[in-house]
């Protein structure tokens, strides 16, 4: 049950972050938004891998770097978390049209498994029969959705009374659970208007800005601090490792004296190597939404 508990609550911790990073996002102005040019999904997880040991040096970085801004390391975690529920909306208001349908048959399908178990465990007397009654019927997203997740509490409530006597496992009401989530937000989404859709893609941009940001000056703050150990590649690696990073226009013309841009060994990421871009606009929506068609859907963090 603990498993589960804590399965189910991965999106309301990106959800709560989100909420907590709102003004700090606000607050940049379009041209410093960066690009995001990498797997956002590696990403957040090689993040929130490292902040064990991020934290646990955050002392001696408050010590030894009493001019280093101590809230880039005590903002990264919710930036990664915020960072995972930004990409999702992203995803879902990208989604094409065969991805959406491959995902309701699959909800379709689970629904069906779902509440042939509920129905059979409430004829036993584990879980109340009442709480079957208010399913909303397999015909349309919207229902299948709200069943899904309702079939998943249901189950998830009575956990410890009926685990291991249904086929039922906790996988399954994981993949109810998230998959319930994407399908309201699909529905949501798909709603609004191509400006909003835009703002969905650019809030993502920003959370990114913020992210990058802070993480690459974590890892300057601990390449200086475990600089005789000689170990703050292994603690905080380069998101960017075996992937060129695009320099903005204003830093093309410093390439030939950067010694770092033509050392092979020189690894560490500044924020200035990356290509700025302009806020999204409605167009910039229709084009990219337009050029996923046909494509493989993308994947969901949540689902994963």
């Amino acid at each position: 049950m603990e498993v589960i508990a804590s399965l189910a609550n991965d999106e309301k911790l990106a959800a709560d972050a989100y909420a907590r990073i709102a003004q700090a996002t606000a607050a940049l102005q379009p041209e410093q938004l960066i690009q995001v040019n990498l797997d956002l999904q590696e990403a957040t997880s090689t993040i929130l891998g490292v902040m064990p040991e991020v934290l646990a040096l955050r002392e001696r970085i408050a010590k030894e770097l009493p001019a280093f801004d101590i809230s880039h390391v005590d903002k990264l975690e919710d930036y990664a978390l915020a960072l995972r529920f930004a990409h999702a909306a992203y995803q879902t208001a990208t989604l094409p049209p065969d991805a959406l349908a491959e995902l309701s048959d699959e909800a379709t399908r689970l629904r069906t498994r779902l509440l042939a178990d509920a129905t059979a465990l409430s004829l036993h007397e584990l879980i109340d029969p009442r709480k079957l009654e208010s399913m909303k019927g397999a015909a349309g997203v919207g229902n299948i959705a709200q069943d899904l997740q309702m079939l998943s509490q249901i189950l998830q409530e009575n956990w410890a009374k009926i685990q291991g006597k249904s086929a039922t496992s906790a996988e399954d009401l994981q993949a109810a659970s998230r998959i319930a989530t994407r399908l309201t937000r699909i529905i949501g989404v798909r709603e609004q208007s191509p400006a909003q859709q835009a703002a969905v893609i650019e809030q993502r941009q920003r959370v990114w800005t913020l992210t990058i940001r802070a993480y690459d000056e974590v890892r300057a703050a601990i390449a200086f601090v475990r600089r005789r150990e000689g170990d703050a590649e292994s603690i905080t690696p380069n998101l960017y490792t075996g992937k060129g990073r695009v320099r903005s226009s204003a830093k093309t013309d410093q390439k030939s004296t950067d010694p770092k841009a033509t050392d092979p060994k020189s690894t560490t990421p500044s924020v200035d190597s990356i290509q700025v871009l302009p806020a999204v606009t409605p167009a910039a929506v229709a084009a990219a939404t337009a050029a996923q068609k046909g494509g493989p859907g993308s994947k969901d963090p949540f689902l994963t």
